[in-house]
């Protein structure tokens, strides 16, 4: 059997590929990207017989069809932006397809492909990391128990006791940052999807100790993409997420979308042109923390249910708590991300999903029990416990 992890050197991607590394010894797993001599270094970091690395770029359909050809999976961990060509590479090839989620916009786009896939008996589940990911299969466990549901808000928060020495510290890629920071964000309200603005919506958060309250706010995500309609038959009228990101970070990106560091448009420089976004994000890169700092975060995810059982109304909340990984020396925010989809992948070249299309995870007939229990064994806690709506404060 046999993975390819496409864009697999990167912040996330190196997380999966080191996940697969320890945990899939029966699977031949493939390290892939642009930059091949990236893919060779982390190969030879993992020190594992089982990875081998290789030059793919996610736009060439020639390489994408020689570093595809024998597989049974592939994680796409590259920018969302090139969700729909790696799908379609992976189409071509007759190859299963997993993805860290889309933003919405781009997760419409990619479920259009639904039919294509199920023709050729294939899956693509899209959105497998943290959020989305996790959050929707706490979604799909958490609505088992209610007769009917009324509405589900997905929040996260975390709290960073490192010792940096940045002066801005990267959690995920900037590109998808600035997106969360300027693009409206959707909303299902009373049965319908509307927009709001890019951090609006605050409310106090009160996550377990020893997160405590946090300010969560609205931002674009792939979960609203899909839920409305997955849950559709569940009675659902109401879905939302929120971001608790950390203050200082939250200024400190603002000051650079205000200041056009995250703009689009093409600027003239010394006789050339660049993508201030595209600089900034390069830039940004270097701050991603080397092994000299050791990481000391947590994070928490909390998907809040509320609808009707034997006639009364209740309120859930299912969280996933996730602690830095001190081994690797990634953080909660990777390592949360980074495992679920090689815990999918395994499953999937197993033979242990049989639903085929371009699906969220919601949808996946996977078993929830025993994904959590693959989760508590990299020290990912799942737990769940009636509550106050928090849509209240």
């Amino acid at each position: 059997m046999k993975i390819v992890v496409l864009g697999g050197y990167g912040e996330i991607g190196a997380c999966t590929s080191a996940d697969l590394a320890a945990t899939a010894k029966d699977f031949d797993v493939v390290v892939a990207g642009r930059d091949v001599e990236k893919a060779e270094r982390l190969v030879s970091k993992l020190h594992s017989k089982n990875l081998s690395a290789a030059r793919a770029d996610a736009h060439d359909k020639e390489q994408m069809k020689g570093v595809l050809k024998g597989a049974d999976v592939l994680v796409n961990a590259t920018n969302y932006y090139a969700n729909i060509d790696v799908m379609k590479a992976c189409l071509a090839s007759g190859v299963d397809y997993i993805d860290l989620g889309g933003l919405y916009h781009m997760t419409l786009k990619q479920l259009k492909l639904d039919a294509l896939f199920r023709r050729r008996g294939l899956t693509a589940v899209l959105g497998f990391g943290s959020t989305p990911g996790i959050t929707n299969v706490l979604a799909l466990a958490g609505s088992s128990a209610f007769d009917s549901l009324s509405s589900i808000h997905i929040q996260f928060g975390d709290k960073d006791n490192t010792k940096y020495n940045t002066p801005f510290v990267v959690p995920y890629s900037m590109h998808t940052v600035f997106d969360e920071f300027t693009e409206k964000a959707p909303v299902f309200s009373g049965g319908a999807m509307k927009f709001v603005a890019p951090l609006s919506g605050e409310v106090n958060v009160n996550f377990p100790a020893p997160l405590g309250r946090v300010k969560c706010m609205y931002a674009i995500h792939s979960e609203l993409a899909t839920m409305p309609a997955s849950f559709r038959t569940n009675g659902l009228r109401a879905c939302s997420f929120r971001g608790g990101w950390d203050e200082d970070f939250i200024r400190k990106t603002k000051f650079l979308i205000e200041a056009g560091f995250a703009s689009s448009d093409r600027v003239a420089v010394n006789g050339t042109s660049v993508t201030p976004k595209n600089f900034t994000v390069s830039l940004m890169n270097r701050f991603i923390p080397t092994g000299d700092v050791r990481i000391n975060d947590m994070e928490f995810l909390r998907v809040e249910l509320s609808g009707r059982k034997s006639g009364k109304q209740k309120t859930v909340a299912w969280y996933c708590k996730t602690m830095a990984n001190k081994k690797l020396n990634l953080s909660a925010g990777v390592w949360d991300t980074g495992v679920p989809p090689s815990i999918l992948a395994q499953m999937m070249a197993r033979g242990e999903v049989t639903t085929v299309g371009a699906k969220a995870p919601e949808s996946l007939d996977i078993d929830t029990g025993m994904f959590f229990d693959e989760l508590g064994r990299r020290g990912i806690e799942i737990s769940k416990r009636d509550e106050p709506s928090a849509e209240r404060g």
